[in-house]
């Protein structure tokens, strides 16, 4: 039967309205009220409750509390601030209050003389036993629940909802009295807007005893305790608004005609629901559904419902958070994804359109090629040919100087015949002619230093002597003086004698054959000059040593 009434609609909120008895579940869809399911405590009522919660969805419970058994202090405490204000508040709670985890506290103000301690509200609902079994049975369940709310207190918040443009001075101390089939008459009393003290009446069975002069009679008797207790005095003005609707409103205008200080206010439940937008209209004086419309619409701050009891909401709203949060991520991955894929395509076409340009120009290129003459390599062939004469052209070295050099000491010696000349280019006038010395690197030398370096032509001169008479001695002479008229000059450098005609050295082996021919005599000369500009390379290039050639 629950089932079939749910499946109806799909709540998206609900209420449990509980009073001494018995508790009245409410759904909310769509800004209305279902009608109440009534569960009591009896064994039979358990289990409907406890087949109603299986049977419905996993949709949060506010709890909304009208009990006999809620207890309101009124006290101070110092004004401090934090953990300690709250380290206070609830040793004293626990002080005032004993045996029940049901307890609030809330500061309202401060006094105006000596410490100015904070004013506080203290509440409890001293009997947890009208709460618990069904706290328990939403656990048991692990149907999230949102808050537990006291009807007096959460009245506070609809003060300006009921005052509709009050006379200035009406809210200065203003008695609010209401009918609730679930709990009694309820009378709550406020000073500028503060809460300061309710009281709950059971009430008769409706239609049993006229509910008009009943009514009268219990508000006539919290005027004389407001008075006896100077919480209001005769001279002040007390509104008292009643919260009814139906006949009992008629009846109680009736009732209360103007008297002095005291000024009465009826307000009509069916206004007030119109004005908060529910579409029903009530035919009893019950306000049940006004004050569970409101929980419902304005969802408040809880009042006493304990950490531990509001666990499987704390693991809803986390569920909710991961889920929002994957899918904000998966709407986050087909973004990219799609603007991946608008990139991808604004690539693709450039790239084709590239391509399409490239054939373009490469038919155009093959088409201007046919009007030129046969070429008997190809263009690219040739740049690179050019670029390396281009190179050689940089790196050449010529051994004119040098050959210049031993011409001019060749003139003076006519007998002296040239064999042979090998050369090449070096940073090293001392370097050898037959080694291949490591090329050096001109980038790891600095600038400064590269610039002062000197480059030489090293050159090795194979001669002989023509005609040579077999006089050993006179043609070392004229080698001898032959290498030092090279050596006078002032592009040499350095001039050694490599070899001579015969081997004269401590060292050498005395040694002789009659079939040896003594018709000449040949010799190895060593000679370096410096380069006429000082530097054979370009500087980025220079370093490069060993570049051996032969005349």
């Amino acid at each position: 039967m629950i089932s079939s009434l749910i499946s109806r609609f799909e709540p998206t909120r609900r209420a449990l309205f509980v009073g001494t008895r018995e508790a009245a579940a409410y759904h909310w869809l769509k800004n209305d009220l279902d009608n109440a399911r009534l569960f009591d405590l009896s064994d039979e009522g358990r289990r409907n409750f406890r087949r109603y919660l299986a049977e419905t969805a996993e949709i949060p419970f506010h709890i909304l509390v009208d009990v006999f058994e809620e207890e309101y202090r009124q006290d101070t405490v110092p004004h401090v601030f934090g953990p300690d204000r709250s380290a206070i508040l609830k040793r004293k709670a626990g002080r005032l209050f004993k045996g029940t985890p049901y307890y609030f506290h809330q500061v309202t103000g401060r006094e105006e003389g000596g410490r100015r301690d904070d004013q506080v509200l203290l509440t409890a609902i001293t009997n947890p036993a009208v709460i618990k079994p069904w706290t328990a049975m939403l656990d048991e369940a692990k149907v999230p629940l949102a808050g537990i709310y006291s009807l007096p207190l959460f009245t506070k918040s609809l003060l300006e909802f009921i005052n509709d443009d009050p006379a200035p001075d009406s809210t200065v101390n203003q008695l609010v009295v209401s009918l609730q089939s679930i709990s009694g008459l309820r009378q709550t009393f406020f000073h500028n807007g503060k809460f300061r003290m309710s009281r709950l009446v059971q009430m008769p069975r409706y239609g049993n005893v006229p509910y008009g002069p009943y009514i009268r009679d219990e508000v006539e008797k919290i005027h004389r305790y407001l008075n006896s207790s100077r919480l209001t005095t005769p001279e002040e003005p007390l509104d008292t608004c009643f919260l009814l609707a139906g006949d009992l409103l008629e009846e109680l205008k009736n009732e209360y005609p103007r008297q002095g200080a005291t000024r009465h206010h009826f307000c009509d439940l069916n206004e007030l629901l119109a004005k908060s937008g529910l579409a029903r209209s009530l035919s009893t004086p019950f306000s049940d559904q006004f004050f569970v419309h409101q929980v419902l619409k304005l969802r408040p701050g809880n009042f006493y419902a304990s950490r531990s009891e509001r666990r499987y909401l704390s693991m809803r709203r986390l569920r909710y958070a991961v889920s929002t949060a994957g899918v904000l991520l998966l709407l986050a991955g087909i973004v990219w994804s799609g603007l991946n894929f608008t990139g991808g395509a604004i690539y693709k076409r450039r790239s084709i359109a590239a391509t399409e340009k490239y054939e373009s120009y490469t038919a155009k290129y093959q088409l201007a090629r046919e009007g030129f003459p046969e070429m008997p390599v190809e263009p690219v062939d040739l740049k690179v040919a050019i670029d390396i004469a281009d190179t050689l052209e940089k790196y050449k070295s010529s051994p004119i100087d040098i050959v210049r050099l031993l011409s001019d000491s060749l003139n003076r010696f006519p007998a002296i015949q040239a064999s042979k000349l090998t050369w090449f280019a070096s940073a090293d006038p001392e370097a050898g002619v037959n080694a291949v010395p490591a090329p050096s690197n001109a980038r790891d030398v600095p600038d400064s230093n590269r610039a002062a370096r000197r480059f030489y032509h090293v050159a090795l001169f194979e001669g002989r002597i023509e005609p040579f008479d077999g006089d050993f001695r006179g043609a070392m002479e004229m080698i001898e003086r032959f290498a030092e008229d090279i050596r006078s000059r002032d592009s040499a450098q350095g001039v050694s004698i490599v070899a001579l005609p015969l081997d004269v050295s401590p060292d050498a082996e005395l040694q002789g054959n009659t079939q040896v021919s003594h018709d000449e005599a040949r010799f190895t000369l060593r000679v370096s000059s410096l380069f006429p500009h000082g530097n054979a390379f370009p500087p980025d290039k220079g370093d490069k040593e060993g570049v051996k050639h032969e005349t």
